[in-house]
C-alpha cells in the first residue's frame, strides 16, 4: 500500500531544519505589531469535512499557516488542547520554536491544560515544553467541585456525574482563555461526541464574546464554526437545536442533572438568541475587517486569502488603540 502522503506543511522532522535557521537569525528583534498580543485559536477536527471533498490536512494546513504568521510578527498563541500523537498541541509547539527568532526568549505558545488533561502531562513533555520555550498553563480543579479525585477512571460518555465534572473544568479553563486573549481565531469543529456543555467551538466562542473580544470565524471548514455562522446570518442551524444536540436518553439526563448547576446554560434557544445579537455588522466592528471581508473569511478555503484576511484584521485593531 502506498504510503500515506505527508501535505501538512510541516517536515517529517522539524527539529532538523531549526539549527541552519537558527544560525541565520543573528540580527536584533524589531518588534512587530503583534508583539505582546495573545491570539487563541479553536480548532478540531469536524463530521462535515469529507462532504465538502476536504480532510484533517487541510484543516491542518490552514492551521499551520495561521500559527506561522501569528508568531512571526509577535504573536503569542493560545490553545486549550491534550497531548495525542500528531494533535495540534505538539504541532503548535513545534511551529513556535522554528519560527521565533534566536535571540526570542518569550513564549510564544501556551497550551491550557485542564483536569484531566493535565494529568498526562510527564516530566517528558514539561522538558520538551522548557526546550521548546512553551507555556503549559495548568488549570487547576474549580474550588466548587470539592475534592476530586484524580486517580480512579472518569466515563464521561457513560456517567452524568463523570461529564459534569469533564464539563466545568473545560468550561473553567474557556473562561480563562477568554480573559487571558486579545482576539479568538475559530475554524472546523465537532458538534456531535465532544466531551463538555456543548461543543466546543461554540462554548469558546460564547465566551469570547462575553469577554467582548474580536473573533474571526472560519466557516469554510465547516462544522461547528459553520453553524455558528448561519446562526449569526439570521439562518436556522439545525445543529444548534436542543433536538440534535440532546439526542438519547444519556444526554438527556445529563440535561436534567445539570439543571442549576453547570456554568453555561443548556438550552439552545437561549444560546441562538445571545449569537443573533452579535450581526456580521457588530463583529466587523471589532475584528478590524469589513462586512465583505467576514463575508469571505466566512466561505473561503483559500490559504492565502484567509491568512491575509486575519493578518489584516490584527493589524487594523492594533493599530487603532
Amino acid at each position: 500500500m502506498e504510503a500515506e502522503k505527508n501535505i501538512s506543511g510541516i517536515s517529517e522532522n522539524l527539529a532538523d531544519s531549526i539549527v541552519e535557521q537558527k544560525a541565520i537569525e543573528k540580527k536584533e528583534i524589531v518588534k512587530s505589531f503583534l508583539h505582546g498580543k495573545r491570539i487563541a485559536i479553536s480548532v478540531s477536527e469536524n463530521e462535515e469535512l469529507e462532504h465538502l471533498g476536504l480532510s484533517d490536512h487541510h484543516l491542518k494546513d490552514i492551521s499551520i499557516e495561521i500559527a506561522r504568521y501569528l508568531i512571526v510578527n509577535g504573536a503569542t498563541m493560545l490553545y486549550g488542547g491534550d497531548l495525542r500523537d500528531k494533535g495540534y498541541t505538539r504541532i503548535f509547539s513545534e511551529l513556535s520554536y522554528q519560527y521565533k527568532f534566536l535571540s526570542d526568549k518569550e513564549r510564544r505558545f501556551v497550551n491550557y491544560f485542564p483536569f484531566p488533561n493535565f494529568l498526562k502531562v510527564s516530566l517528558d513533555d514539561k522538558a520538551n515544553f522548557v526546550k521548546q520555550q512553551v507555556e503549559p498553563k495548568i488549570i487547576t480543579i474549580p474550588k466548587h467541585l470539592g475534592n476530586v479525585d484524580t486517580e480512579r477512571k472518569y466515563e464521561p460518555f457513560k456517567s452524568v456525574e463523570d461529564r459534569f465534572i469533564y464539563s466545568e473544568c473545560f468550561a473553567d479553563m474557556r473562561i480563562i482563555m477568554a480573559q487571558d486573549s486579545d482576539a479568538r481565531i475559530l475554524l472546523g469543529g465537532k458538534q456531535k461526541n465532544y466531551l463538555g456543555y456543548i461543543p466546543g467551538i461554540i462554548e469558546e466562542a460564547f465566551q469570547t464574546m462575553q469577554a467582548n473580544k474580536p473573533i474571526y470565524l472560519l466557516g469554510g471548514f465547516g462544522g461547528a464554526t459553520k453553524s455558528l455562522i448561519k446562526v449569526i446570518s439570521g439562518e436556522r442551524s439545525k445543529e444548534l437545536t436542543n433536538d440534535f444536540q440532546f439526542d438519547n436518553d444519556f444526554l438527556i439526563d445529563f440535561r436534567k442533572y445539570c439543571n442549576g448547576k453547570s456554568s453555561i446554560n443548556l438550552d439552545y434557544d437561549y444560546l441562538v438568541n445571545y449569537f443573533q445579537q452579535h450581526s456580521i455588522e457588530s463583529i466587523s466592528k471589532q475584528n478590524g475587517l469589513s462586512v465583505e471581508e467576514n463575508q469571505i473569511l466566512f466561505e473561503s478555503t483559500n490559504i492565502h486569502e484567509l491568512v491575509f484576511l486575519i493578518i489584516k484584521g490584527l493589524q487594523n485593531i492594533s493599530s487603532n488603540k
